[in-house]
């Protein structure tokens, strides 16, 4: 809807900063898996539908999905080729020390801007007392934050995937089955390997 309203009627789409909503926790990794894929597909889908020939790089300040779509999808991959990195430097001998540093360092940045988003959040709830008062109990949520939104970096970078795969189908498998399926196909690849 706020894509057709600023796509068909040319309109703006303002956060009204007023308005409270509660929404019931997810009560599994198998629905946040499934939850983050269905809404990976669905921007990546509403990106296709919208962006149209405002997709440039050249257009990052003037349209935020296109500044959306850097930070989501192209900011994911410096993540994962880190950790990938990580892995192969250890076997190249760097030091464990000096990694485990940096990591600390990109941890301490993460749990920064989840501070940062933290205090935004506690200066929109000032008008309602007891929404701030309970949120203000849960500042230790944000030194989870990185580890969480690194895993649902993951998630969302296999629904991308799914969602380029020829099965359009909105209703993806959950982690358990999905996780199965993986160590069956490398089970499997284990015993090819074997054989030659």
């Amino acid at each position: 809807m706020t894509f057709q309203i600023r796509d068909r009627m040319k309109q703006k789409v303002l956060i009204c900063t007023d308005a409270i909503f509660y929404i019931e926790p997810i009560g599994s990794l198998d629905e946040l898996y499934r939850q983050r894929q269905r809404w990976q597909r669905g921007e990546l889908e509403v990106a296709k539908d919208y962006m149209g020939k405002g997709a440039g790089l050249k257009y990052f300040f003037s349209n935020f999905l296109v500044r959306r779509m850097m930070i989501d999808h192209t900011f994911i991959f410096p993540k994962m080729i880190w950790m990938f990195a990580s892995v192969v430097l250890l076997f190249l001998r760097y030091s464990p020390v000096i990694l485990g540093l940096s990591y600390l360092i990109i941890y301490g940045l993460y749990v920064s801007v989840s501070i940062v988003n933290f205090l935004c959040v506690e200066l929109l709830l000032k008008k309602f007392e007891n929404e701030r008062r309970f949120y203000s109990k849960l500042f230790w949520v944000v030194f989870c934050l990185p580890l969480y939104n690194f895993i649902c970096s993951w998630f969302r970078l296999i629904g991308s995937l799914n969602e380029s795969a020829e099965n359009k189908n909105w209703n993806s498998r959950g982690f358990k089955e999905e996780s199965g399926n993986i160590v069956k196909v490398v089970k499997g690849d284990v015993r090819n390997l074997e054989r030659k």
